[in-house]
């Protein structure tokens, strides 16, 4: 899915406060920053916007209506009593959300529903 140019153009005014945030392009005392200095901070804001809006997106997606079947024996799985958090490590960072946990009683196994 591409980005508007309505999305794109919000974007390009979040840069501008996130260049606000991170500063300029002086140390604190006084000496310029390296390029790769510069490069540094900017994969850094970057990978922590990227975890944190696809933590939230992951997040806002439901789960199915119909109990989820087992990867292994494709049976309905029964609610688990405890919700587990998921963690993933992504190229950008550790994204987690909440997520209901299933048990699949003939397999003795618990598992997650794959929402893709």
């Amino acid at each position: 899915m591409g980005l508007s140019a309505t999305q794109r153009k919000r974007l390009q005014q979040i840069t501008a406060e996130v260049k606000d945030i991170v500063g300029g392009c002086l140390h604190d005392d006084g000496r310029p920053m390296t390029f790769a200095e510069l490069e540094e901070e900017c994969i850094e804001a970057g990978d922590l916007l990227t975890a944190a809006v696809l933590q939230q997106r992951v997040a806002e997606r439901q789960t199915p209506e119909e109990a989820p079947c087992c990867p292994t024996c494709q049976r309905p799985g029964t609610p688990d009593a405890d919700d587990e958090a998921r963690v993933l490590q992504t190229d950008r960072g550790e994204v987690a959300w909440m997520e209901p946990a299933y048990f699949c009683r003939p397999c003795r196994r618990s598992f997650f529903p794959s929402l893709g």
